[in-house]
């Protein structure tokens, strides 16, 4: 019989600490960038202490974290761009004064968008046009209890905005961006459907943020008393060289300013003149 799929594998205390390995907090207070950590630090630099006994790692967050973290925040300057647009054309035909588009995300989480309406002297259709821009504005930023409240929010919004779309149609615009990571991963961040038995509710190893843990801190069994972190598993090593592949294409590739390179060839030209 086939076994459940899986991209982990389990270790025995008796493995060295070694790439790929995942790593959970003991402390039940442990922030979401620290609660379980991937092993980044290369097998070969535990073999010969280059690590000087830092190790490092990157952040698996639960799905749930990191869409709320990454992707939330992008959708929703998505949608109320779309509302801001509409604001611009309802002011481009009256007597008020030019507001930035900064402005006019931030005016209706100040003040009543009534209010606001009133202040513009906004009329009848334009007025009503306005009011509802800046109400579906309001909505996108409040403050979210959970994730799914963060998607009804954003779908709650569009339906009160101005010039609204079916509800349907709302809803699929919310869940087919908040879906492109899983099918569609950025390349800062891979999808993991599990990261160590009883950790199955899928995860994404996000790249971008470094965290460094002292080797001596982690237990590679289950004991915790004494320790920061315990190993609970091992990515297999497809996945383990796939994650450490994308963390090294990350950092990769770094544009620098025209200005530096001017600057560093015309050091390049003075090297030297001095010499007879």
């Amino acid at each position: 019989m086939d076994e459940p799929f899986a991209e982990f594998r389990e270790v025995s205390v008796t493995d060295p600490l070694g790439q790929g390995d995942v790593l959970e907090a003991v402390a039940p207070e442990a922030t979401m960038w620290q609660r379980h950590l991937l092993v980044v630090t290369a097998d070969c630099d535990f073999a010969h202490a280059k690590h000087q006994g830092r190790v490092t790692c990157v952040p698996l967050l639960t799905a749930e974290e990191y869409l709320s973290e990454m992707q939330i925040p992008k959708l929703r300057e998505q949608l109320a761009r779309q509302q801001v647009r509409e604001l611009r054309q309802i002011l481009s035909k009256s007597a008020a004064p030019t507001i930035t588009e900064r402005r006019l995300r931030e005016w209706p989480n100040e003040q009543e968008p009534a209010d606001i309406v009133d202040m513009l002297e906004l009329q009848s259709t334009e007025g009503m046009r306005a009011k509802a821009a800046l109400e579906a504005i309001r909505m996108m930023y409040m403050p979210a209890d959970s994730f799914k409240d963060s998607m009804r929010l954003l779908v709650e919004a569009q339906l009160i905005g101005a010039n609204p779309p079916k509800r349907e149609n709302a809803v699929k615009r919310v869940k087919e961006k908040l879906r492109e990571p899983y099918s569609q991963p950025p390349g800062d961040a891979l999808f993991l459907t599990a990261i160590g038995p009883g950790h199955g509710s899928g995860y994404f190893a996000y790249l971008r943020h470094i965290e460094q843990v002292w080797e001596p801190a982690i237990s590679l069994g289950p004991s915790r008393q004494n320790f920061s972190y315990r190993r609970i598993s091992r990515m297999r090593d497809r996945f383990a060289h796939a994650l450490v592949q994308k963390f090294a294409m990350v950092f990769m590739s770094i544009g620098l300013p025209d200005q530096y390179e001017d600057l560093r060839d015309l050091y390049a030209d003075y090297l030297g003149d001095d010499l007879t």
